[in-house]
């Protein structure tokens, strides 16, 4: 998984990203791609099955387990705050952990096998705002992991392409 500013264009299928793109590091359990939705079921008084399906609701999330806490892949799950650095003694980083009522969009790219072979596939979701609540368990062998979740906005400069497109790479 990759993050850049909001508005980044996306990197080619089959290229390492570059800057601005950030790889936010390894994870623990996958990455889950969950497509929300609330449906409303309209009923006739002739029938007593449903005649009608409305979407009302529509998105997508992001959701993964990272495994490496470094303050620079962390600072993504705080709103995109600051890595601050003071030499010491002893030296140390730091950030600051209140968010503020703004919410910093991001573009993010998820990838995995394609199914069509030994190639890509790749999410580009060119809007997504960290949501819920970022936690971390400090598990087994001084292991610590951040649940986050990522959740895509409408990006209404490009109305037929919302949340983005699904690429697998065919050759």
């Amino acid at each position: 998984m990759w993050l850049a500013p909001y508005g980044t264009a996306f990197p080619v299928i089959n290229a390492a990203p570059i800057s601005p793109w950030v790889a936010l590091g390894r994870t623990e359990g996958g990455v889950t791609v969950r497509h929300t939705q609330s449906v409303e079921l309209l009923m006739a008084d002739q029938d007593t099955a449903p005649v009608k399906a409305i979407r009302s609701e529509d998105g997508m999330e992001i959701e993964f387990q990272l495994v490496e806490l470094t303050l620079e892949k962390y600072r993504f799950a705080i709103n995109n705050a600051s890595v601050v650095t003071a030499a010491g003694p002893p030296a140390i980083k730091y950030i600051e952990l209140w968010r503020g009522p703004e919410v910093t969009p991001h573009a993010i790219v998820v990838r995995g096998p394609s199914a069509y072979g030994n190639f890509n596939c790749q999410y580009q979701v060119p809007m997504v705002v960290q949501t819920e609540e970022p936690e971390v368990s400090f598990v087994r062998d001084d292991k610590a992991v951040l649940n986050s979740v990522f959740t895509a906005l409408a990006d209404l400069a490009s109305p037929s392409s919302r949340f983005g497109r699904l690429i697998h790479q065919t050759a």
